[in-house]
């Protein structure tokens, strides 16, 4: 590993801070022309939680990860070994045989932040409960690309096995230093009737209480369960 690389593994190891550890990923990855960046696990559950950290505009994708239809493409066919893939338009037809619409679009949307050509590192492999890892890369086309990162490819991936350890830290830190509330017995009840199908609606009949309750009894466990949207809380609940 280089000794940009290096010293930037030490400064992860005395980082105070997730968003600490986050500059200096990114500062080190700049430094080596790779100036546009994302982290993204899954964590796996009756529905995905994604956990992301990016440099791009508006912190894309977190936004859309949030939607119930988010598809990842190297998330969901790269994380199966820890071979590094090369991502981006500049090596869409390098994947044409297997990409389907839904990858060609995703990866045009990745394109408007000026990222034609990257890396992807997996850091957690498919079957473990949490994979995902690191997409980095810039705007440059298919040959400068592969003449000036890829001599790297070996040392980038070592750091971002390392990086990935200590945002792990980190983010298993934070839900130690941040239990959940526990839930009423009534909120419990809400989500376990969710759980076997119920609607809003359906439940509070069921409960005999106002469907207003109900959603109040779901917003409830959703923010003391730490989830997004109520299927997120389900999942957690569930699991």
């Amino acid at each position: 590993m280089n000794r940009d690389l290096l010293e930037a593994a030490y400064r992860l190891e005395t980082a105070m801070s997730l968003e600490k550890t986050w500059r200096t990923i990114s500062d080190v990855m700049t430094s080596h022309q790779l100036n546009r960046m994302y982290y993204i696990m899954r964590d796996d559950g009756a529905v995905p939680n994604w956990f992301v950290l990016s440099n791009l505009p508006s912190h894309w994708p977190l936004q859309e990860t949030k939607k119930p239809g988010f598809f990842e493409p190297f998330v969901a066919h790269c994380c199966a070994t820890f071979e590094p893939t090369k991502v981006g338009v500049e090596f869409v037809d390098r994947h044409q045989g297997y990409i389907d619409d839904q990858t060609r679009q995703y990866i045009s949307e990745v394109a408007k932040f000026d990222w034609t050509a990257g890396l992807g590192f997996p850091c957690g492999l498919i079957g473990s409960g949490q994979y995902g890892g690191f997409l980095i890369g810039n705007d440059m086309n298919r040959h400068d690309f592969e003449r000036s990162v890829l001599p790297l490819v070996d040392q980038l991936q070592s750091f971002c096995l390392i990086a990935h350890r200590k945002i792990d830290d980190w983010r298993r830190k934070h839900a130690e230093i941040s239990p959940r509330r526990r839930l009423s017995a009534r909120e419990h009840q809400v989500l376990e009737l969710m759980s076997k199908g119920l609607r809003p609606k359906a439940i509070a009949a069921h409960l005999d209480l106002s469907e207003a309750s109900i959603r109040l009894y779901i917003k409830n466990a959703r923010l003391k369960l730490g989830a997004a949207t109520k299927e997120e809380a389900l999942a957690r609940f569930l699991q």
